[in-house]
């Protein structure tokens, strides 16, 4: 029988037939959150990524988690995410050692390094075409491109590049323009 299969092997490899290897589990990643409404706690290999990236969180987790009134809850997992009860996760900014509070029913959200914002259904309402941003405020929010994070291992701003502000559908209400730092919107009329 192992003949034969190796024979197999053999024939198969030189008529070119690609032979796949048996999918890899995906590497188990460790996750804080407050276990429901208790004190934040690390849980070891509670989650994953999938091949396209997208962050799993364990059912038995998942269970756990506390959620707001909108049906969403806060992990940490290699950064901050928002969840949803079906497991559905967003990558938000980190803001004082949590996940970004809403603003004017908006979060900043990262897809790679560029900060974009979600609604509470965890939707991109402004895609992530930013370098930094702050969160709205009377209907605007300031971000900069070309900006880069800086710290002062407490908080974190930006310094340099182009701001402006835009409004709740990533429109710029003014134009971008070089600035040491932060800038201020107006508020609307």
């Amino acid at each position: 029988m192992r003949r034969a299969a190796t024979t197999l092997f053999a024939l198969a490899l030189a008529a070119g037939v690609r032979i796949a290897a048996a999918p890899a589990q995906p590497a188990l990643l460790d996750c804080a959150y407050e276990p429901n409404g208790g004190e934040m706690q690390t849980f070891t290999g509670c989650a994953w990524r999938d091949g396209q990236g997208r962050l799993h969180l364990a059912s038995q987790h998942r269970a756990r988690l506390t959620y707001d009134r909108f049906g969403l809850a806060s992990v940490y997992v290699e950064g901050w995410y928002y969840l949803d009860r079906t497991g559905r996760a967003a990558a938000v900014v980190a803001f004082d050692n949590r996940a970004d509070p809403f603003a004017e029913g908006l979060a900043r959200a990262t897809v790679g390094d560029k900060i974009g914002f979600i609604d509470g259904h965890l939707r991109m309402v402004v895609p992530a075409r930013f370098d930094g941003a702050f969160p709205f405020e009377h209907g605007q929010a300031v971000v900069c491109v070309g900006c880069r994070a800086a710290s002062d291992r407490e908080h974190i701003t930006y310094i340099g590049g182009s701001w402006g502000c835009i409004d709740r559908r990533g429109r710029f209400v003014t134009d971008l323009h070089a600035a040491k730092a932060y800038v201020a919107c107006s508020p609307p009329d």
